[in-house]
């Protein structure tokens, strides 16, 4: 029965088309994941080094080690930006130029990077030194295998376990199923990744003779990465990959008109036809001149990977390092806010309700697949739009509901005057309290997410079955299941603020009224653009327009952790917004947090 099940799944490309991004996704967190264990192993065998482990408990080398090597931390992300964002090409391209457009948003991409990435490279060149300390490296292996920490292990060894199974299915040779679609060429495409480039050539060519191949250019790339290719010629020019004679093909020849050099010429090769460009190596270019005067040629060409989906398995490396790197160094930098965030965390994941949470989320994101929304082929938009949503409004009843139990009932029940008696301040147990709520939400986020992303990339191939469309490429799965994950991570920074939110209003009142008043938050919050536009709109009465600033003012703007219409319109989410949105969620944060310090630091616990 188990050879017939799988001769079934091998003749249908269905099960490759929905799977195939998520082995992608899991390669990317299966690579971030032996790069922190190679990073622990770093740890433990610097801890050893005599003078290194010392250098958190001597204040004078601490603060001269740890500027010089958050320096170069920040060295490598500005040369990382600088590589990533073409950065030389349009510097020499516009130079000063503030009025283009493209420098424009290379001077806002690099001032909201000096903003978000330099503190953190600051953040974590001090915390290393914490974490290969002599008495604190033993205390960093602990935290590893315990806590939030634990429950990301197993995450990130299941993506191991099924990145591992989707490339070993299609090696061997006894079973025919296949859960990825060409495992080899993708692991390939990712090899070529630090070889994409855009080149550029220019030179003359005299007219060329009858009988001649055509003047040879040396070019070097390989014809399947060739992304596109454009030409410029004031002269009417043929250029082929092969010798130009006439038996040659003329589908292999590229035929260039005079007026090219106003009106440029790019073509997008298909490899997988019998085209100009062949999908092996290139060497030369033979190009000849069919005009009376010399040509002037510039030829230029993008070189990229087969499969350039590729690229977000450094994001998602990036992110799992990122995740595990700051969440050691703030154990080991605050252990003290830790404590409390510690045992906050493991409360609240054992409560009945975050299980009921998980189960409602899962079962909700699976049963919505099968709801006909009858919207014409858009179904995909309104399933994502509603399990959206559900996740964050999901993430919020959480978090109030554990802000209100982690610190009302402990204030009401003088459980925080216990902790308090300790060498714990006020401080400390707020902090402890809001990381640990946001710890717990985080790991929702993490599994209905993850969750979340495997059933969006198989929404298009149970779509498509039901319209009878016919087969879906996997690369449309993959671009549906890629388009959720930076919504997600805007909810979680919704849900954040709401964390901060309702952690000061626990300080002074019971769980209803802190729903009472997340809710009117959560709706005016959403509300926010259409009050203020209101305002404007009637500014001949005062009390709306002082009204609505109000509200701009004092709640959240939680429209800016919105992208519906980006999903709408089959839009990406740019970095630049997700950068700008962070920042706002650590400033309105920030904010909350300090209302709640000062509301809780007066607070009779007697």
């Amino acid at each position: 029965m188990i050879s017939s099940i799988a001769v079934v799944l091998a003749q249908s490309t269905k099960l490759t088309s929905w799977l195939s991004p998520i082995w992608i996704l899991s390669i990317g967190v299966g690579l971030g994941f032996v790069l922190v264990l190679l990073g622990l192993l770093k740890i433990f065998l610097l801890s050893k080094v005599p003078f290194l482990n010392m250098v958190a408990d001597r204040t004078g080398w601490r603060w001269v080690l740890g500027i010089g090597l958050s320096l170069v931390y920040s060295a490598l992300a500005i040369l990382g930006f600088y590589y990533l964002s073409d950065a030389a090409k349009v510097l020499a391209t516009y130079g000063g130029d503030s009025t283009n457009l493209a420098y424009g948003k290379l001077v806002e991409s690099f001032t909201l990077f000096l903003i978000v990435v330099v503190p953190f490279c600051f953040f974590l060149g001090f915390g290393n030194w914490f974490l290969i300390s002599k008495k604190r490296a033993p205390e960093t292996m602990a935290l590893f295998r315990e806590g939030f920490l634990y429950w990301l292990n197993i995450v990130c060894i299941l993506a191991v376990v099924f990145a591992c199974l989707g490339y070993g299915l299609d090696q061997q040779r006894f079973v025919s199923t296949r859960l990825v679609e060409d495992p080899g060429g993708i692991l390939r495409s990712f090899g070529r990744l630090p070889f994409s480039r855009t080149d550029s050539l220019g030179f003359e060519i005299k007219p060329t003779e009858s009988g001649s191949s055509g003047k040879i250019i040396d070019v070097s790339f390989w014809g399947q990465e060739v992304k596109w290719i454009e030409f410029k010629s004031n002269q009417r020019i043929d250029i082929s990959t092969m010798e130009l004679k006439a038996t040659t093909p003329p589908s292999r020849v590229f035929n260039i008109p005079a007026t090219a050099a106003e009106e440029p010429i790019v073509f997008v090769p298909d490899v997988t036809k019998d085209g100009p460009i062949p999908a092996e190596k290139v060497d030369q270019f033979y190009i000849a001149n069919l005009g009376s005067s010399p040509a002037y040629v510039s030829i230029m060409y993008r070189v990229g990977p087969v499969y350039p989906e590729v690229l977000i398995i450094l994001w998602v490396a990036f992110a799992v390092v990122l995740v595990y790197f700051i969440y050691l160094v703030s154990a080991t930098v605050f252990p003290k806010v830790f404590a409390i965030a510690y045992s906050t965390f493991k409360t609240e994941i054992s409560q009945p309700l975050f299980l009921v949470v998980l189960v409602i989320g899962t079962v909700f994101i699976v049963g919505s697949v099968y709801v006909p929304y009858n919207t014409f082929g858009e179904d995909i938009k309104m399933y994502k739009d509603s399990g959206l949503t559900l996740i964050r409004v999901l993430a919020i009843f959480v978090a109030i509901w554990a802000a209100s139990k982690s610190v009302a009932e402990e204030i009401e029940g003088r459980t925080a005057l216990t902790v308090l008696s300790k060498p714990v301040g006020r401080r400390q147990f707020i902090l402890g309290k809001l990381f640990g709520i946001s710890l717990s939400v985080a790991l929702l986020f993490i599994v209905i997410g993850i969750w979340f992303v495997i059933w969006t990339s198989y929404k298009p191939v149970y779509d498509a079955v039901e319209s009878s469309k016919g087969t879906v490429e996997w690369t449309e799965c993959f671009n549906e299941a890629l388009s959720v994950v930076p919504a997600l991570f805007l909810g979680f920074l919704e849900v954040v603020i709401f964390v901060s939110i309702s952690v000061a209003i626990s300080t002074r009142f019971g769980i209803l009224a802190n729903f009472l008043i997340c809710f009117s938050i959560y709706v005016l919050g959403h509300l926010t653009p259409l009050i203020v536009q209101s305002a404007e709109a009637a500014q001949a009465f005062e009390t709306v327009g002082f009204f609505g600033q109000l509200i701009a003012i004092v709640f959240p703007v939680l429209n800016h952790f919105d992208v519906q219409a980006a999903i709408n319109t089959n839009r990406g989410v740019p970095l630049v917004y997700i950068g700008w949105s962070m920042i706002y969620c650590a400033l309105y944060g920030s904010i909350t947090v300090l209302l709640s310090l000062v509301l809780f630091e007066d607070r009779d616990l007697a």
